[in-house]
């Protein structure tokens, strides 16, 4: 009885495109390529071309020509397809597409239009035994206009990179140019694909076709969006199992791309749309992202990539006559992109020279491309000899493209406002509230609580965070019936309605998801529910309840006790609320001391959030110690001091707030500042300060003074 070796082949086969595929793309990415080449050469190695050449025995019983054998490793490079079109869709910026409509739409236009409409008259010229079919030419066609008129986004966010570009106004018009030419290429493949079922062109089936595909994208873009970041949401907090949400970005993306293999449509489209709706999810953090791209990029696609370099058979590029052809299609494609990219340009407002920078940076293809050839190749719509013509295609315009890049990016000058931007920009790298994405909230009906709900209602849509509330059950058993939430939600819709346009205020140029999405709400009956709920992936806490402060002891009150203990973030806790008559239409005057602590920062920008919300306005105290007057002390002091109000000034303008600088001199902060609120009569003062570890966090003894001793709303910001 003969043995069944086909499990060890199999794995044979996965070891051998795992490794040199992973080798060489290290090999590129030190010389400055991509790492998808080596993973691309790593086939071509292990296929006809060298290997079945030099060792054709050995590579028979490597790469046998057994359906079983092929079926299976096929099966891993159309999940690795279908999982890079996942993380390519998540890594898909769209709102880099609506800031620039006009330039972005019309070269993207042009810049497909012309190339494609070259490859397809380039696909009729071609001889009859290049063609798969001589009754599908027309699908034969369009793969090939295709794949000649699509940048490949990730090799373009790539070399953007290198070459410095990517936070410029061009780099970032590039990208998103790209960003549209990838969508409407999966749109595109989509509508192909059906052309190719059906073996035929006609009208009912190419309308039908065209009308699945956009009530799949109108449904995906509406309903489907809002019901993806619930289920990552639900994962996330629900499911005690390892990596549920990586489990669930998983059975998303196998549904929807299962969804348009049923509408007649390829998965390919199904994919990429499941990456870009989970790349809005609230709670899509970096780590999730993370996780989920090195689990492909280490596995999936050097798998991917070395399968499609088999394919490749560089030996029929020896034949002149297909020499020639490929020589032609790369002219094609590279001139055909760089015209119809520059016509677009012009026509979208750009001047010619940002315009000819443009049409050079669309004309990296890369991965895409591949793809692309792969699908085609599977269908039967290319054949081995397009295939490697395509790929070789890909990989000379991808390697040509980034030292053209950098010559033409330094030809185009630098806008003042450009500038100006790329300055702020800067100066955001080291600000907190960016990176954080979901903030818990737990209140009581007390006035704290009142206070409480209608900060972190101004914050959360200030921000746009996702925002859990949580109330305890009333004294009398029943529950608030979430006046909380109630409360919460006013100040939210309270901002939104006066939210000023992103022209008038940069601060706030995404638009907020409305209430329903962004706000929930829990029940809240014992404390460990609330030490449970901390454990969820929360980056910010808003704590308003009666007695935060016990009496007794130096320490909170549970179940802020349990709360602070329990969680690792920040978290402002609201005092002495019930002497704020809060009025949602009125903007806040806040003051903030600082010390230039990171906790001081930190409060600084939570109250900068608050203002702008409000439309308030900021005032930054710094005391001095005496002792910090001395000979010796002052010049340090003072810089300090006069710093952290530069620093607060900086925040201000970047957050469209006004902010004002105070410094006193006093041997007790603590008392000065109390002075200060009750002159100035300001509604709320946030305080940031480290809270001290032991068996229970709390504020230091200087702090707590402070608070004692003030009379007015106090928001402090304790981690």
């Amino acid at each position: 009885m003969a043995t069944d070796h086909t499990i060890a082949i199999f794995a044979a086969e996965l070891i051998l495109l795992l490794f040199f595929g992973r080798l060489l793309g290290e090999g590129m990415n030190r010389i400055g390529q991509p790492a998808i080449f080596g993973q691309l050469l790593a086939g071509v190695l292990l296929g006809p071309s060298v290997f079945g050449a030099l060792l054709p025995e050995w590579r028979a019983i490597v790469f046998p020509d057994t359906p079983t054998i092929k079926h299976m490793i096929d099966a891993v490079a159309q999940i690795g397809i279908l999982l890079l079109l996942l993380l390519t869709g998540m890594e898909t910026n769209l709102a880099l597409v609506n800031r620039r409509r006009r330039a972005v739409i019309s070269t993207s236009l042009f810049g497909i239009a012309v190339p494609f409409g070259c490859g397809v008259a380039l696909a009729y010229a071609l001889p009859q035994d290049l063609i798969p079919s001589a009754t599908a030419r027309l699908v034969t066609a369009l793969f090939l206009g295709t794949a000649l008129s699509i940048s490949s986004v990730k090799i373009v966010a790539m070399v953007l990179l290198e070459v410095g570009a990517m936070r410029r106004d061009l780099g970032q018009l590039i990208l998103a140019t790209a960003i549209l030419d990838d969508t409407l290429a999966w749109i595109i493949i989509a509508v192909i694909s059906g052309i190719a079922v059906h073996s035929s062109v006609r009208l009912e089936h190419v309308g039908l076709s065209l009308g699945l595909t956009a009530l799949f994208l109108l449904m995906s873009l509406t309903v489907g969006r809002r019901l993806v970041a619930r289920i990552i949401v639900w994962c996330n907090d629900n499911l005690t199992i390892e990596a549920p949400v990586i489990s669930a970005i998983l059975l998303i993306m196998l549904s929807m791309a299962l969804a348009t293999e049923l509408i007649g449509v390829h998965t390919a489209l199904g994919a990429f749309v499941a990456g870009l709706l989970i790349g809005q999810s609230p709670i899509l953090t970096e780590h999730i992202e993370g996780e989920l791209r090195g689990f492909i990029i280490a596995f999936f696609s050097p798998v991917f990539f070395a399968v499609a370099g088999l394919g490749m058979d560089l030996r029929t590029l020896l034949d002149p006559a297909l020499l020639t052809f490929t020589l032609v299609v790369i002219l094609i494609a590279s001139v055909g992109k760089f015209l119809g990219a520059l016509a677009g340009g012009v026509a979208g407002g750009l001047t010619w020279l940002e315009s000819m920078a443009l049409a050079t940076g669309l004309n990296a293809r890369g991965s895409t491309e591949v793809i692309i050839a792969s699908i085609g190749l599977s269908m039967g719509a290319l054949s081995n000899q397009l295939y490697t013509m395509i790929v070789a295609m890909a990989v000379v315009t991808t390697m040509i493209m980034p030292p053209a890049l950098r010559w033409m990016m330094t030809r185009v000058p630098l806008r003042e406002e450009e500038a100006r931007r790329l300055d702020k920009e800067e100066a955001a790298q080291s600000e907190s509230l960016p990176h954080m994405e979901r903030a818990l909230v737990y209140v009581d009906d007390s006035g704290n609580g009142r206070l409480a709900s209608a900060l972190a209602g101004l914050f959360a849509a200030r921000q746009g965070v996702l925002t859990t509330v949580l109330e305890p059950p009333a004294a009398d058993g029943n529950g608030n019936g979430n006046r909380g939430r109630d409360r919460l939600v006013a100040a939210f819709n309270a901002v939104v309605k006066n939210k000023p346009t992103p022209a008038a205020e940069p601060a706030l140029v995404h638009p907020v998801p409305p209430a329903a999405e962004l706000i929930q709400a829990r029940s809240a009956d014992t404390e460990e529910a609330v030490e449970k709920e901390v454990t969820k992936g929360y980056d910010i806490a808003f704590v308003g309840i009666a007695r935060p402060i016990a009496s007794s002891a130096p320490r909170f009150e549970e179940p802020l006790h349990g709360l602070a203990h329990a969680f690792d973030g920040p978290t402002g806790i609201v005092i002495n609320g019930g002497h704020f008559h809060l009025s949602l239409d009125a903007p806040l005057d806040i003051l903030v001391p600082t010390g230039g602590s990171p906790e001081a920062r930190l409060a600084t920008e939570i109250a900068l959030a608050l203002a702008g919300a409000s439309r308030g306005t900021l005032s930054v105290l710094h005391v001095f110690e005496p002792r910090e007057d001395t000979m010796v002390l002052r010049g340090r002091a003072r810089r300090l001091g006069m710093s952290v109000l530069v620093d607060a000034r900086r925040l201000g303008r970047r957050s469209g707030v006004p902010v004002k600088g105070l410094t006193a001199t006093h041997p007790r902060p603590e008392n000065e500042i109390g002075r200060i609120v009750r002159a100035g009569r300001y509604d709320l003062v946030v305080l940031g300060t480290a809270l001290r570890r032991g068996e229970a966090k709390f504020p230091g003894p200087r702090t707590l003074s402070m608070i004692q001793s003030l009379g007015v709303p106090i928001l402090l910001i304790g981690r």
